[in-house]
């Protein structure tokens, strides 16, 4: 099988050699994050430089990453109360978010939002291609796209 990375990735190792690495992790012991992760920790490993090895620096980073979660995670009541909570915040710039208030104020920023939005169906479509069960919706994506 042939590997890359996605678009926006920011991975500098060989896409083949960590696809064929976690193909042998997924046969020998399970793939998982943790089974990757330990697999690359000797320095010579093919992944090891893409991990974050000082404890400070990579404690910082998991902290920041658990900030992001809880904004991802907040939502608020739209105005009509029949409806779903909407999330609450959104990086149409990063690393800065703005609450949804504020860039449905702003053309520009709306737009910014949508283009967001139709990445990630392009990508969902992308990811779930293979389930044929899907077609009704990526045939709905190709309308909106």
């Amino acid at each position: 099988m042939v590997y890359q990375w996605k678009k926006a990735s920011y991975i500098k190792a060989d896409a083949n050699i960590a696809g064929q690495m976690c193909e042998q992790l997924e046969k020998t012991v399970g793939l998982t994050a943790k089974n990757l992760l330990d697999a690359n920790r000797p320095e010579g490993a093919p992944l090891h430089n893409e991990f974050e090895w000082d404890d400070s620096k990579a404690a910082e980073q998991y902290r920041e990453q658990q900030a992001r979660h809880i904004i991802n995670c907040l939502c608020v009541q739209p105005e009509k109360s029949d409806q779903e909570p909407v999330r609450a915040f959104f990086a149409i710039s990063k690393p800065s978010y703005e609450s949804i208030s504020v860039i449905l104020q702003s053309t520009e920023k709306h737009t910014s939002l949508l283009d967001l939005a139709l990445r990630e169906l392009k990508a969902f479509q992308a990811k779930y291609s293979t389930l044929s069960q899907l077609e009704p919706v990526f045939e709905a994506i190709k309308t909106v796209l």
